[in-house]
């Protein structure tokens, strides 16, 4: 092959080029082409003989030629090797990314540019694509938490620079798990596009709508100085989301919660995530559809609230701090000792005593009510086992009864501890059994067929309640104290107890009335009907040892009016 410094004359060049599988041309010091090779004319689209003698402004348009021009004219000048990345239109039309390489030679003194084409516009368009599915969510097109951060890095310089206000929303959409198991993912990601896009309406092109992942989306709002602007936002979300959503001909229900923080003087990037989540975790646990603010006050119950979730699950996997307390329950016919109530206690090392109301919802929320549930029940059996005349009452978490695994585990302890089945009763509140799926509904059932009861606790928060009485499946219902603690006084509590009694005798149901602390209470609950008591006027809960001393003295399983 010939070297640069032996080319005399044009057809030398030819013969170069022609091997070359590169689009290669030639252009003179009027930036006409003079020679080129085949695939030099595949790149421009038209033959050899109508290509020579072609200017630039015959084949581009001509603000890309001015660029062109100023860039072959500095090698023609300089005589250096000149590589460069450029735009440019093909004959299609088509925008194309090229990498061209030009170096001038010299024919008879004559100068000349002879350059290479590299076609990139492929490798580009993949690495544009890569890039951007970086930094947006791929189903709904949003930008994605890395993008988030992006904008949030930017909004906090620039209220370092000039005390801009921005605002971060943490948006989670209620009931979307329902929509899945209903109608299928398919029409989950359906609803999610459909939510994201009228999330984009809400706001201005300035902020920024983002998808967390799953049913989670953030919306930094920027230079938002007015809370009253905040607010109405986050109003107007929870209608978008409350909207129907047409999905399959038919149209879906969900609902949204919003958690709110304000980009402050000093705040980080993971600061501001994390005001955002807890104010999103006050929401949803407010009864979800609304929307919080981040607060101290807030802060600080949400930390007091994960401690105490830290520290839970450290009690359970050590095995120390938790303790089961019973409460003695009595027959009303002959003021017997008829079982005992396990209630659960929580020995915190800073706290002290807990009582459940205490510790119970961080335990259902964290999923932890499920081993704390399996632990208390084995160690009721276990302490009440040799104890064969009384029954043992224990309390049934909603999130327990959704646990697939319930049944099996509750009659392996049984088996392990030798407690009779018919001995056991399983209490749950009215909104627990009235939340129960056809699933839950089955494990109840499977246990009630293996000899165990089940009790409704805390029953008569209303009227509506009593409707609801004789078509539960359950084995004893247990009246609520708060109705119990009025009912010296003829009025809505008296009524109730009344009512319930009434229609739980002709379903042959017992009635225990709890809360129970005088004898003014005794008696008229005795006169109403119910079957058994619970109270401070037969015992306050017991520890495991004062219950040990306690069922060793039967003098006190008989209650003296």
């Amino acid at each position: 092959m010939k070297l640069a410094d032996d080319i005399k004359s044009i057809s030398d060049l030819q013969a170069i080029i022609d091997v070359i599988p590169l689009p290669v041309f030639v252009k003179n010091r009027a930036h006409r082409i003079v020679l080129l090779n085949e695939a030099a004319c595949d790149f421009f689209g038209h033959s050899r003989d109508v290509l020579l003698g072609f200017s630039d402004y015959d084949l581009f348009p001509d603000e890309e030629v001015e660029v062109f021009h100023a860039a072959d004219d500095r090698v023609f000048e300089e005589g250096v090797l000149s590589e460069n990345e450029e735009q440019v239109t093909d004959a299609s039309g088509r925008p194309r990314t090229v990498i061209t390489c030009k170096r001038r030679v010299r024919l008879n003194e004559t100068p000349f540019l002879v350059a290479t084409i590299t076609d990139v516009t492929a490798y580009r368009e993949a690495e544009a694509h890569n890039h951007y599915l970086a930094f947006h969510d791929t189903l709904t097109g949003l930008p994605n938490r890395a993008l988030l951060n992006e904008r949030i890095d930017q909004a906090l310089l620039r209220r370092k620079r000039s005390n801009e206000a921005g605002t971060l929303l943490y948006i989670d959409l209620d009931r979307f798990k329902e929509i899945n198991d209903t109608h299928g993912h398919q029409a989950g990601d359906t609803l999610i596009r459909g939510f994201a896009e009228r999330l984009t309406t809400l706001v201005r092109a300035s902020d920024t709508v983002s998808r967390l992942g799953g049913d989670e989306f953030a919306i930094l709002l920027n230079d938002r100085g007015q809370q009253a602007d905040v607010d109405l936002i986050c109003r107007r979300i929870l209608d978008a989301a409350a909207e129907p959503f047409v999905i399959e001909e038919a149209s879906a229900y969900v609902t949204a919660s919003v958690g709110v923080a304000d980009i402050v003087d000093g705040i980080s990037n993971v600061e501001l995530h994390r005001r955002a989540d807890v104010a999103l975790y006050q929401a949803k646990h407010e009864g979800k559809a609304c929307y919080r603010r981040f607060t101290k006050a807030l802060d600080e119950k949400i930390q007091h609230l994960r401690k105490l979730e830290s520290d839970l699950r450290e009690a359970l996997a050590t095995g120390t701090g938790l303790e089961v307390h019973y409460q003695p329950l009595f027959s009303t016919a002959g003021e017997r000792l008829s079982g005992m109530e396990a209630l659960v206690r929580w020995r915190h090392p800073e706290f002290g005593l807990l009582l459940p109301e205490a510790f119970i919802p961080v335990a259902e929320d964290s999923g932890l009510i499920v081993p704390m549930g399996k632990w208390v029940l084995k160690t009721a059996c276990t302490m009440m086992a040799d104890q064969p005349s009384l029954r043992l009452a224990v309390n049934l978490s909603p999130v327990q009864l959704r646990d697939d695994n319930m049944v099996g585990e509750i009659l392996d302890i049984l088996d392990e501890t030798d407690f009779a089945a018919s001995r056991l009763e399983l209490e749950l509140t009215e909104s627990a059994i009235m939340a129960t799926d056809q699933p839950s509904r089955d494990r109840l059932n499977r246990l009630r067929d293996a000899g165990v009861k089940v009790a409704l606790d805390d029953f008569g928060t209303g009227y509506s309640s009593l409707t609801h009485l004789q078509k539960l499946d359950v084995d004893k219902v247990k009246i609520d104290k708060s109705f119990v603690e009025d009912i010296g006084t003829p009025g809505e509590s008296q009524a109730i107890v009344r009512a319930v009694t009434s229609i739980a005798r002709v379903l042959k149901i017992p009635v225990t009335a709890e809360g129970v602390e005088n004898m003014r209470q005794h008696d008229l609950l005795r006169l109403i009907g119910c079957s058994e008591m619970q109270g401070f006027l037969y015992s306050k809960p017991l520890s495991t040892e004062d219950t040990e001393r306690f069922l060793a003295d039967k003098s006190r399983w008989t209650h003296v009016a």
